[in-house]
This record gives structure tokens, sequence and C-alpha cells, in this order.
């Protein structure tokens, strides 16, 4: 009878230091007395979380705002004009470049066509 009772006490003595040592955070606290700004800014938005929103409301708008003013009092940009390219001119052994136009007549005769492909095993 004695073990029993032993083991019946230890088991309560432990289960009275799980409890004791068990917290409960995030209890309700009384709500804290605003002042000045705070308690008008509290007044329309009582919950953390509505503050929070207004507050990033405020700045997604200013930056909303800013962008649109940017927008709309900014300058067209010019069109950008064109360059006319160069035709270009290949310097192996004087075979033109293949976009040219010469490069069509340089093809017809069979020296040309020799050059280039003289120029293409290199």
């Amino acid at each position: 009878m004695n073990a029993i009772a032993a083991t019946a006490a230890r088991r309560v003595a432990r289960t009275a230091a799980v409890q004791a040592q068990r917290r409960n955070m995030g209890g309700h606290a009384p709500a804290p007395e605003w002042t000045g700004i705070d308690k008008v800014v509290r007044d329309v938005f009582p919950q953390d979380y509505q503050l929070a929103g207004a507050i990033l409301s405020g700045y997604g708008a200013l930056i909303v705002l800013a962008t649109l003013k940017s927008k709309l009092s900014s300058s067209p940009e010019p069109e950008p004009v064109a360059a006319v390219a160069p035709s270009v001119v290949s310097s192996d052994a004087g075979v033109p470049a293949v976009d040219s136009p010469e490069f069509e007549a340089f093809l017809e005769s069979e020296e040309g066509i020799m050059k280039w492909v003289d120029t293409l095993d290199k």
C-alpha cells in the first residue's frame, strides 16, 4: 500500500510542477490610455491591424500620387532619329560584306566566288 501511495504522491507532485511551469502568454491586458494625437487616431482605428492598414494605405496613396504627377508633368520623349548604317566592306582581300549591294555583283564572276570561298576556309 505504501508503494501505491508513494507513486500517487509522485505523480501529483509532477503534475503540479508541470502546471506551475505552464505560462499563458497573450492574455487579455487592459487597453492602454491614449493621449494626444494617439487618442485621436485610436478613436478612429482602435485595433493595431486597423492602424497598420491605415498607415500602409497612406504610403500607397502617396506613391501612386507621386507616380501620377511625374507621368502627367513629364514632357514626351523625342523620337530617336534612325542613323544610316554605313556599308561595311570586309578587309579580306577585297571581298565586300555579305549584306552590301556590291556582293551580288562580286559573286557573278568565277574569280569573285573563288576569293569568297578562300576567305571562308580561313
